[in-house]
């Protein structure tokens, strides 16, 4: 799978079948990508505007972070899917079964990893369109916002994935700090959206 490469009709026709991948874990990278092209598209229609021409170097190192960002969420998605395949196919296996013992920690691993890069990423989006209320084409401010809110609900997705994950831990220092590292993102992020949204 790969979401860069499908059509939208064809990414939803997927989502929609009877299988588990792609799911949410995909879609919370998609949002995060989502996110940042709309951020993007807020920074196209402010450059070149006398208005603005203080904040142009903000402007390009924001277009800069951005453009990566949305390459990286939708890698974070692929990944997601992958991640969890690998882990569903040694589910089917018998606890007992060398292969699953030998493989079982590393894909755990992974799976929580991965959404929470994305949770991560998510936040420094968040950060990033912060910085550009006030500054950006005021006629679309409610782009900047829907981008906002876009990478809440990326942090808010992947973190369900975190946890379903995490209840798989057997290492409970690991799983406390773990799961205080999500606490601490999501409250981040509703944070910075909340403050974005009253900004705005």
């Amino acid at each position: 799978m790969d979401l860069g490469s499908q059509t939208l009709n064809e990414l939803l026709a997927s989502l929609a079948e009877k299988k588990p991948t792609p799911g949410g874990g995909a879609v919370a990278g998609l949002l995060a990508a989502l996110s940042t092209s709309l951020g993007q598209m807020v920074l196209a229609y402010t450059k070149g505007k006398k208005k603005y021409t203080e904040h142009e170097t903000l402007h390009n190192d924001c277009i800069s972070f951005l453009k990566k960002a949305s390459e990286e969420a939708l890698l974070l998605g692929n990944s997601d899917a992958e991640a969890y395949e690998e882990l569903n196919a040694l589910w089917k296996l018998d606890a007992d079964d060398p292969k699953r013992i030998a493989k079982w920690d590393g894909a755990l691993k992974q799976a929580i990893h991965v959404p929470l890069r994305t949770m991560e990423l998510s936040e420094r989006v968040l950060v990033t369109l912060q910085t550009l209320v006030g500054k950006t084409n005021a006629m679309l401010v409610s782009d900047l916002l829907i981008a906002a809110i876009l990478a809440e609900a990326a942090a808010r997705s992947a973190r369900l994935n975190v946890e379903i994950n995490l209840n798989q831990m057997d290492d409970g220092d690991a799983l406390n700090t773990l799961r205080g590292k999500t606490t601490d993102l999501i409250a981040s992020c509703k944070s910075l959206c909340s403050s974005i949204e009253n900004d705005c």
